[in-house]
């Protein structure tokens, strides 16, 4: 057997230039959401230290770390999401407002415990953006599902 030599099409179009580049960019982003979860926790664990010596009888601290939260999910989303090249955009998009729903919609459910538990208004906001997410989903489906891209005279379905 000799050596074979690869070649752009072995790549399946990419040249082994740009699947490098991809994979350091892939290795850079895991990183970076790395280093935003070490910062997350630490200044969650800093807040709390804060709110428990100095104002115990009101946990504030609650907000900040749910709030943060979604932006920590969204950051480690867009890492999933490029890392496992989900693609077209629609798909993109769907999966980033079903995270920032479940997401925000948690903390709106603690922040309704937290100030009025008797009446729990959360419902609302929930149904109404959940109506609005199921109509973004549905089109998705029935516009975007099966789309194809043209590169350089190659169809390739990316899904």
């Amino acid at each position: 057997m000799g050596i074979k030599i690869m070649n752009e099409e072995s790549f399946n179009g990419f040249s082994e230039e740009n699947l490098r580049l991809i994979a350091l960019r892939k290795v850079n982003f895991r990183l970076s959401v790395k280093i935003h979860a070490g910062v997350y926790v630490t200044g969650c664990s800093l807040m709390v230290l804060i709110n428990w010596f100095f104002t115990p009888g009101n946990w504030w601290v609650f907000y900040p770390i749910f709030g943060w939260l979604i932006g920590l999910v969204e950051h480690y989303t867009s890492y999933i999401v490029y890392a496992r090249g989900v693609f077209p955009m629609a798909k993109r998009a769907v999966i980033f407002h079903l995270m920032a729903y479940i997401f925000v919609l948690i903390l709106l459910f603690v922040i309704n415990i937290l100030v009025n538990p008797l009446f729990y208004w959360v419902i609302i906001p929930a149904i109404f953006w959940g109506a609005g997410l199921i109509i973004h989903i549905i089109t998705y489906l029935i516009y975007h599902r099966g789309a194809t891209v043209e590169e350089e005279g190659m169809k390739s379905r990316r899904e």
